[in-house]
């Protein structure tokens, strides 16, 4: 039983074992062997994910007496979350180098993010969910101020730290009614306690819903939880920002299905309804006030609150397993196409200058034709332009929408969608039509270039053949 239990955080073992490696020999063998700590987090990511690749093989685990769940849909988001994590490290290396930041530092705490991250893809407990939780928080804290001196960087970490350390005593709040009420942490049970209608408890399970769904959104950036996006987005080192925006958007992102599909699948007449809500609101003013940016990051940033809407959006439809199975679609794309965007602006932020505004995009094809293709591929994907990724997910949901009968929200969808083609066009414009401010070439790294040309290639790829993905989320469908 006990090496049962193991074998199901076998993927959580190696990242923290590796942290612990990455540390000590960063410390020890920094000065001697150049780049180590970087060297020996992509290699337990490429263990991990191997590790990973394995488990899809195998059957349903529940581990620790119902603390874990180990199945299609986490294995799925596990992987997601170590291959965007390989892809943001490459396209970090030469930036940190540039930057003079902490290696070892950075990578501890994103391998320890990256922990907090799968513990929480995990979870089937209000227990394990409230500790992946602060495992994937604590560290980004740290990680947004790593640049030290840099004033916008410590304003965005306390931004987020005081936002989040508020997010974590709503979720702790609500969980201590529903642990009142039901007398249990484990997610099934709970399931099962709250589908016997109880009229007494019913409005504080509500209270408690909306709490626990404050904190997922705040983590994922919706409306009304949305505030710090853009302000952290900016503040932080481009590095940080390309991780920020797509590990823990999956984690949250399992967060809030685990604690909605499988702890109260008996209210989902109410957390539909407020989905709903938190998904329009979030469409309208992520669009709405991204049209106003001529920073590129805070316009990535109010991008990503739209992005949310429609992954909630796609939370709402009917049955639940083709919900999750949309959405995931969605949010997979999403951090691949995000990642990738991010990895633009770290390639051209060299010898400290960052890149950051519309105006450094100025003639970017004439100085580097390949980078600006990349950049237009991920744009375009953002913007939903078929073939590519990013407009077979939108499609996935507005079809959804239609399919349930809520084609007013799907027409909303739809309009919106077309709305926001405005500001990434915008991006592309600058980059082929505007003359550029200098001349000189941009020279990026090979192998900065070559991840960065595979996570353009995978976003286009499956807006091509989505169902190379789609056969791994089809299992998601018999899991609720």
């Amino acid at each position: 039983m006990i090496l049962m239990n193991i074998s199901t955080i076998f993927p959580e073992i190696t990242l923290g074992a590796a942290a612990l490696v990455v540390m000590l020999a960063d410390l020890f063998l920094g000065k001697k062997i150049k780049n180590i700590a970087y060297i020996l987090t992509q290699i337990s990511l490429i263990i991990a994910a191997w590790i990973l690749l394995k488990s899809l093989l195998t059957h349903v685990h529940v581990g620790f007496e119902g603390q874990t769940l180990s199945n299609e849909l986490t294995f799925v988001l596990q992987e997601v979350i170590v291959l965007v994590a390989f892809f943001v490290f490459i396209y970090c290396k030469e930036y940190i180098e540039d930057r003079q930041l902490p290696q070892g530092e950075f990578y501890v705490l994103a391998l320890l993010s990256i922990l907090g991250a799968i513990v929480l893809t995990s979870a089937h407990s209000l227990l394990t969910i409230y500790i992946g939780l602060e495992l994937l928080s604590l560290p980004l804290y740290a990680l947004l101020a790593i640049r030290r001196g840099f004033a916008i960087g410590a304003e965005a970490a306390i931004k987020y730290f005081v936002l989040g350390a508020i997010a974590s005593g709503l979720l702790l709040y609500g969980m201590s009614f529903i642990y009142g009420v039901t007398g249990s942490l484990d997610l099934s049970e709970i399931g099962k306690f709250l589908a016997t209608p109880d009229e007494v408890h019913s409005k504080i399970v509500l209270i408690a819903m909306v709490l626990m769904i404050a904190t997922a959104t705040f983590k994922l950036g919706a409306v009304p939880f949305h505030m710090w996006v853009p302000d952290v987005y900016e503040g932080s080192p481009n590095a940080v920002t390309a991780f920020l925006a797509s590990v823990p958007k999956v984690a949250a992102f399992a967060m809030l299905v685990n604690i909605l599909m499988i702890g109260m699948p008996a209210q989902v007449f109410a957390w539909t309804k407020v989905l709903t809500v938190l998904a329009v609101l979030s469409i309208f003013l992520g669009n709405l006030l991204a049209l106003a940016q001529k920073n590129v990051k805070r316009m990535l940033g109010y991008s990503t609150i739209s992005h949310i809407g429609f992954v909630l959006l796609a939370l709402v439809l009917k049955p639940d397993a083709f919900a999750v199975s949309t959405a995931l679609f969605y949010i997979v794309i999403y951090v691949l196409t995000s990642a990738a965007a991010f990895g633009v602006l770290i390639v051209l932020s060299v010898k400290g200058n960052e890149v950051e505004h519309l105006a450094d995009f100025a003639g970017l094809n004439r100085r580097n034709p390949w980078v600006a293709f990349l950049m237009l591929i991920v744009m375009f994907s953002m913007a939903g332009i078929p073939p590519l990724s990013g407009f077979t997910a939108k499609l996935f949901v507005i079809m959804g929408l239609v399919d349930t009968d809520n084609i007013g929200l799907a027409i909303y969808a739809l309009v919106m969608s077309a709305i926001a083609c405005y500001y990434y066009l915008r991006v592309i414009k600058s980059m082929y039509f505007d003359p550029p401010k200098n001349q000189t070439p941009v020279y990026a790294n090979k192998v900065t270039l070559f991840g960065l040309s595979i996570n353009a290639g995978l976003i286009l790829l499956l807006g091509l053949f989505p169902t190379l993905l789609v056969a791994l989320i089809v299992p998601v469908y018999g899991l609720f």
